[in-house]
């Protein structure tokens, strides 16, 4: 019964870390893509270039984060 418990405890351990991991990953994501739409917001007003630029910069730069980051994501799935 006690091996159950301690089972039990670690895989809520387990949960629990993996859903904060989550949430703070999320949470960089967020101020990330928010930071680089300010950025090219105020570069593209001072300078008024083209909006189809404006969007493919836009784009480019939030697909480029993707591909970086991606591989960030590892496999910590140890039993």
């Amino acid at each position: 019964m006690s091996n159950d418990t301690a089972r039990t405890s670690r895989s809520d351990r387990r949960r629990v870390r993996t859903v904060v991991s989550g949430v703070l990953r999320l949470l960089g994501d967020l101020l990330a893509v928010s930071l680089w739409v300010l950025l090219l917001t105020l570069l593209f007003l001072e300078t008024a270039w083209p909006r189809w630029a404006f969007y493919a910069m836009l784009v480019g730069g939030v697909a480029l984060y993707v591909t970086v980051t991606a591989a960030w994501v590892g496999g910590d799935d140890e039993p």
